[in-house]
């Protein structure tokens, strides 16, 4: 079940998302490189744990620990996607500048789209109750977390 979550995510970020952002800043080849290799590793890291070595007991899917860990894993995954079309949308054709976006959890924090893709590792975590699922969990917020301070500053 956790690698039929894992998939849909990935599918989101790495194939509808390109196709939705509108041009914007270039990305540094390394930066590109880096972001792929880690993202690689890490959907390889995820599969084999999942698929190998994580046992889960008969009744792991109706465990509080499951169930709150799909909640939010769900609720950071909706937060992630409406922050992005809000940010999507923040500028019309031809604008250029700084806007602040408004709307959605951007009404609470800065970095919404940040704390989304937080609090959506950290459910996917709870959920899979694995060593890897936590440490993905742990870069996110360690990555998307400078992330966030410097878009807030």
């Amino acid at each position: 079940l956790m690698q039929q979550l894992f998939f849909p995510f990935f599918t989101y970020r790495a194939l509808i998302f390109p196709l939705l952002i509108r041009a914007g800043k270039p990305t540094p080849f390394f930066t590109f490189v880096l972001a792929l290799l880690f993202c690689v590793y890490n959907g390889y890291l995820q599969g084999r744990s999942l698929s190998n070595y994580a046992k889960y007991p008969s009744g792991w899917l109706k465990d509080p620990c499951f169930i709150t860990g799909i909640i939010g894993w769900l609720v950071g995954m909706a937060i992630n996607i409406h922050s992005d079309h809000i940010l999507r949308n923040l500028r019309k054709p031809g604008e250029t500048g700084y806007k602040i976006p408004r709307g959605g959890m951007f009404e609470y924090v800065s970095g919404a789209n940040f704390f989304g893709e937080i609090l959506e590792w950290f459910g996917f975590a709870l959920a899979c109750c694995t060593i890897e699922s936590l440490a993905f969990a742990l870069c996110t917020l360690f990555i998307l977390g400078s992330r966030a301070k410097q878009h807030h500053q």
